[in-house]
């Protein structure tokens, strides 16, 4: 399933995305979003964290870092999850 997965847009496709990638580790879902598009880390926040920008093959993009194994997104002023969208 995941190899016929078309990522179109990161936050868009949040829940199917965190239920495709369910059980896997950080290291494993950054590289199944750089096999779909252009990632990159963006900065390594105060607490240890490090946020990431993904680019999607149609410009669409994402910033987010990984919380207990969770995607937290970066929007303008919030931060956000797959489960609250």
């Amino acid at each position: 399933m995941s190899e016929n997965f078309h990522l179109i847009d990161l936050i868009a496709q949040a829940g199917a995305v965190r239920k495709l990638l369910a059980g896997k580790t950080d290291t494993e879902k950054l590289a199944w979003l750089a096999s779909r598009g252009k990632l990159e880390p963006v900065i390594m926040t105060s607490d240890g964290r490090q946020t990431y920008r993904f680019e999607s093959v149609i410009n669409r993009e994402a910033a987010f870092f990984f919380d207990e194994n969770e995607f937290v997104f970066v929007g303008d002023h919030t931060t956000f999850t797959a489960i609250d969208t």
